[in-house]
């Protein structure tokens, strides 16, 4: 048999040998006049551990390793979005890309010297970095990965987020507990503390990385013609275009306490939900 070029091919498409992250990489953590230069050295770092540790730990001869993504900070234009993965090329043509919604970075001083902190803590900023390789992983090694259009956090992505102890909701993606499993297992290892979110985090379905900035008075600030309802039981708070009460009872809490729980209105003022019968 004629012996081919060294290329290794998969499902008979060659498998790209052309690989500018590593320059990509190099350039950034260089880049000592940028205000992100620290930041890029410490994702990228961890983002290896990632896939060492979690994503791809065994090397295998019948194909490639995951690759690394490539890590970008900008103004996602939301400041609900922590991070986004690219499931197509980048504007500059560029694969594998994960940004960091800059939005949520801070600046802190150090040693008379400013740096960019991630406002929610670097145990929230790591579950963040780890569930976006988790969508690169599906989109490589998956097999169900994602099409532009669709849900990006479907059965596959969930299951794979919580075998390494993160704890998305379906469709939405947002994190509903504190990440525990492995991932609390390696933070213990590198001495990277857990926020302390309160009792009254426990179990309940909401998104923690918000409601942990909520409650030590760091959430953005803006105007809004929506109405903010509270749940008496845990504080969670809603936000609805309805002015009238919208009569929205929360199911955790009523299972915990077993009877209904009706959110009111967050004014500050008391409420009484439940009364029962004389």
């Amino acid at each position: 048999m004629k012996k081919e070029n060294s290329e290794i091919y998969r499902n008979g498409k060659l498998i790209e040998l052309n690989n500018p992250q590593p320059e990509i990489r190099k350039n950034a953590e260089s880049a000592k006049d940028w205000a992100y230069a620290d930041e890029a050295v410490y994702l990228y770092r961890m983002a290896v551990l990632f896939k060492d540790r979690f994503l791809d730990p065994i090397l295998l001869t019948d194909r490639r390793r995951l690759p690394d993504p490539v890590i970008s900070f900008a103004n996602l234009r939301n400041k609900n979005t922590l991070a986004a993965y690219t499931l197509v090329r980048n504007p500059q043509g560029l694969l594998y890309e994960i940004t960091m919604n800059n939005v949520h970075y801070i600046d802190e001083e150090q040693s008379g010297k400013k740096v960019k902190r991630w406002s929610f803590g670097k145990w929230a900023q790591l579950e963040t970095l780890l569930h976006e390789q988790v969508h690169l992983w599906q989109q490589n090694f998956g097999t169900d990965p994602v099409r532009p259009g669709q849900a990006y956090h479907n059965k596959e992505f969930i299951n794979k987020c919580e075998s390494l102890g993160l704890h998305p909701m379906p469709g939405a993606g947002c994190h509903t507990r504190l990440a525990d499993g492995n991932f609390a297992i390696l933070m213990k290892e590198l001495g990277v503390e857990p926020p302390n979110l309160g009792e009254k985090m426990n179990d309940l379905d909401i998104d923690w990385f918000k409601w942990f900035l909520d409650s030590l008075g760091k959430g953005r600030k803006g105007t809004s013609t929506l109405h903010k309802w509270t749940c008496p039981e845990c504080g969670l708070k809603v936000r609805i275009g309805i002015k009238g009460d919208p009569k929205i009872r929360h199911d955790p809490c009523e299972q915990k306490i077993g009877h209904p729980v009706f959110f009111v209105k967050a004014d500050g003022i008391t409420h009484t939900i439940y009364k029962g019968k004389k």
